[in-house]
């Protein structure tokens, strides 16, 4: 059974992306194209009926535009609640109580990360009634346990997925494409945890188009990645593109840039 999305939270994008985390080592962002690629990012989500709600910009917390981070959204009978991450990245914890109002205003139900629990949103990825959880630099086992109990109250499996393989998150390089098949590096392809799955390998060189939006009835992949494009062509798919340059430079994705349910 498809999550289709029909709700999502943004933030503009601060003057101050660029002074945020990145290893891309691809330069700074023109936040004039930065910009604009966020408009067209909300612009999407409209046009396949999506109600989003845009925050204000933050200048204070250079990486906030990666709202995902901040809080998961768990599907629940006739609603939704969330839980409230604490990002392993200590300069992104204030994240957290800025975007908790407007969390709280469209939660039926709100729990919140405490003690010594790390988890950033970006290592989250949920198929059908099953969270799969990085544990890695930004979110920990302590974390995990934490989230673990609360989902698996409200009827969902966890499953912890370990790895050390420097990057920022697991949806960095593997993310849904449908409610059966996903799209990874090779680094994921022999993963226990995914062998129930459709994969798709990307193609070497390409690692940053594995992370894709699946909204339950559509599929949105970074532009600019023709090898990738050909493999989701041969396999079915036809998604729709959108140009992620600026965002990329600091290491953020599609799924970063919003919170859905």
């Amino acid at each position: 059974m498809s999550n289709i999305f029909t709700k999502a939270i943004v933030r503009t994008p601060a003057d101050s992306l660029g002074d945020g985390l990145t290893e891309a080592g691809l330069g700074c962002p023109d936040m004039e194209l930065a910009n604009v690629q966020h408009r067209n990012y909300i612009k999407y989500f409209e046009n396949k009926g999506i109600d989003v709600t845009v925050l204000d910009a933050d200048p204070q917390y250079p990486d906030s535009v990666f709202v995902e981070d901040t809080a998961v959204m768990i599907p629940v009978a006739g609603g939704v609640a969330a839980f409230l991450t604490c990002p392993g990245a200590q300069s992104r914890r204030g994240e957290v109580v800025r975007i908790k109002e407007a969390i709280s205003t469209v939660a039926d139900e709100v729990f919140q990360m405490e003690g010594d629990g790390l988890m950033e949103g970006g290592d989250v990825l949920l198929m059908g009634k099953t969270f799969f959880v990085g544990i890695d630099s930004r979110t920990n086992s302590a974390g995990f346990d934490q989230f673990a109990k609360v989902v698996c109250k409200l009827g969902y499996e966890c499953i912890a997925v370990p790895f050390k393989n420097g990057m920022p998150h697991l949806k960095t390089e593997l993310s849904a494409l449908d409610d059966e098949t996903l799209i990874m590096s090779s680094r994921f392809s022999t993963r226990d945890e995914f062998s129930s799955f459709k994969k798709l390998i990307a193609p070497t060189g390409e690692e940053y188009a594995t992370n894709c939006l699946y909204t339950g009835n559509a599929l949105l992949v970074p532009a600019g990645f023709p090898a990738t494009a050909e493999l989701l062509d041969k396999n079915g798919f036809s998604p729709d593109f959108i140009d992620m340059s600026e965002f990329r430079k600091m290491d953020g994705g599609l799924t970063c840039l919003s919170l859905r349910w």
